[in-house]
Order: structure tokens, then sequence, then C-alpha cells
């Protein structure tokens, strides 16, 4: 004789397993997101130190050619992008690096930036 297993049984039965299949995925779930944000904190550190390592190169630039050049904290984002969009120098080795500017045209440019024409003298034949 087969034993008749009630309904409630039946249904209760049915909410344990759709919980732990649940809780399953979740943990499925979270486990991935770990490791994904392991992975972006390691890729959001290298570009932070590369970041670092072009603002050097910068400074060491400008430092080279005598800039004047007065830069923010690391920390003032905004500073800084202000600083690269307002400052010629800035701009002249961006447009540099951005292969816009020979290493001639550069040279110059630096050298008019550094010696600015006089207002009373002719420009140069």
């Amino acid at each position: 004789m087969t034993k008749i297993i009630p309904y409630s049984s039946l249904v209760r039965q049915q909410q344990l397993q759709y919980l732990q299949h649940k809780q399953r995925e979740y943990q499925e779930r979270e486990e991935y997101l770990g490791r994904v944000r392991r992975l972006l904190f390691q890729v959001e550190a290298q570009v932070r130190q590369a970041e670092l390592l072009q603002l050097a190169m910068f400074q060491e630039m400008a430092e080279h050619f005598k800039a004047g050049l007065r830069f923010p904290d690391l920390g003032d984002r905004i500073g800084l992008h202000e600083l690269f969009n307002s400052h010629p120098f800035l701009q002249l080795l961006k447009e540099f690096f951005a292969g816009r500017l020979t290493v001639e045209e550069a040279s110059e440019r630096i050298n008019a930036l550094k010696n600015p024409p006089e207002p009373n003298s002719e420009p140069p034949a």
C-alpha cells in the first residue's frame, strides 16, 4: 500500500528546496562579485600607478625646462585637470605626446614660451 503525502508537506518541501537553491545562487554570485571586486581594485591600483608615473614625467620635464610650474596635490584631481587644460607648457607637451608636433616644433614652441617676444620688438624674419 502506498503512503499518501499530504499537500502541506509537499509545499513545505518545495519551499525548502527553493530557498536552498536561491541560497546557493546568491552565494555563487557573492563569490563572483568578490573576485571581480578584487580584480577591479588591482586594475584601479595599476591605473593610478601609471597615472602617477605620467604625472612625474610632466613634473620632471617642467623642472628640466624651468617652466615654473606648481602642481596641485595629487589628490586634487580637479586642480590637476584645470592645470592641464590651462597651462600653455602642459598643453604643448600634450600636443607633442599626442604626435601633433615634431621634436623640432616642440623645442621651438618651448623656447618661445620661455622667451616670449618683447612687445616693441619686430618679429623675426
